[in-house]
């Protein structure tokens, strides 16, 4: 029989068996959200899972009562205290740590999945065994609506290409790679690889992650919504930063991320690709920082360099990995 069909069929709880995917969820004062992340995993049409909820504040926050009453009645939901110190890092750390499936599907208290979306992430699991994480696209939830894609290419990324397309902004950029849309192998959060901090970064500790998971091997990637990613104003669990303090936290990322590297080049240098980038983000800043730090930025598109850079990243951004395009429809291989 194939092991989907068996795991959509459902599989008896309680059995004490190794679970497929561990859904691991940081929470912190959101429980409305909570219900609506909680209610996405009970609806899947894939059984073999255990969730994971790691409460940051425990006991004495509105959620706990909440979890409880699911746990009491869902043998596969776990709910834990985070006790390794408050914040995004640790308490995403505790739900992780405590997880027992094969893989883990990280997924933030605000944002919830798709129907069909574990039956999706598992087979890409069977497909790739050996593969140190995948990811999704997603569909970002707007005030003003849902901002849909579908698609089902799938790519694979050695270590080396991943690190590759990070550093310059590109595939994995276009793909809205986020910490919801990541399934990790647990042999490599097994091996180490957890979220940290790292010189300034705070900001960009996801990005961070994301780095560090690609340091242990292959990723793939599939040009699917399988993810619905809340983007509506309302309290956000990564920490918030000045332009200065975010255009800091890139420069140290780009360069840790240029330290990796192998292949370096006809690369630009990390201070050229965070010019590039500024440059990039100066739409979304015009108004919102000094008219100084605007015209600081917008000149750096007459340097040479700086537009050899962002010919560059415009290239990573309209360039699918040709050689590595794997599916041209979900289920479909070449």
């Amino acid at each position: 029989m194939d092991p989907l069909q068996a795991n959509r069929r459902g599989k008896s709880k309680g059995s004490g068996l190794r679970p497929f995917i561990s859904v691991a969820i940081p929470t912190l004062r959101r429980p409305d959200m909570l219900r609506r992340a909680i209610e996405s995993v009970l609806q899947q049409d894939f059984a073999d899972w255990e969730m994971v909820i790691s409460d940051d504040e425990g006991p004495a926050g509105p959620s706990w009562r909440i979890l409880s009453n699911y746990a009491s009645t869902e043998p596969r939901i776990r709910v834990i205290e985070n006790r390794r110190g408050r914040g995004q890092v640790q308490n995403t750390n505790n739900a992780m740590l405590a997880c027992r499936g094969h893989w883990i599907k990280l997924l933030h208290d605000d944002d919830w999945l798709v129907p069909g979306a574990l039956t999706t992430f598992a087979g890409l699991a069977m497909t790739y065994p050996a593969a140190a994480f995948m990811t999704s696209t997603c569909h970002s939830v707007h005030d003003k609506g849902i901002r849909y894609r579908r698609g089902g290419e799938v790519y694979l990324y050695s270590s080396q290409q991943c690190l590759m397309d990070l550093y310059l902004v590109g595939k994995t950029r276009l793909l809205w790679m986020v910490p919801s849309t990541l399934l990790v192998n647990s042999t490599v959060v097994k091996a180490g690889c957890l979220m940290r901090n790292y010189r300034s970064i705070s900001w960009g500790v996801d990005q961070l992650f994301f780095v560090d998971l690609a340091c242990h091997g292959d990723m793939v990637a599939i040009d699917d919504g399988l993810i619905f990613y809340d983007m509506t104003d309302h309290a956000s669990i990564t920490a918030s930063g000045s332009f200065t303090q975010i255009d800091q936290e890139t420069f140290d990322l780009k360069r840790l991320t240029w330290s990796l590297l192998e292949d370096k080049r006809g690369l630009p240098d990390p201070e050229t690709v965070v010019r590039a980038l500024r440059v990039a983000r100066l739409r979304g800043r015009i108004g919102r920082q000094p008219f100084r730090a605007t015209i600081r930025d917008a000149i750096q598109i007459l340097r040479p360099s700086v537009l050899k850079a962002a010919n560059k990243v415009i290239r990573a951004w309209v360039r699918a990995p040709g050689a590595f395009l794997l599916v041209l429809s979900w289920g479909t291989l070449i």
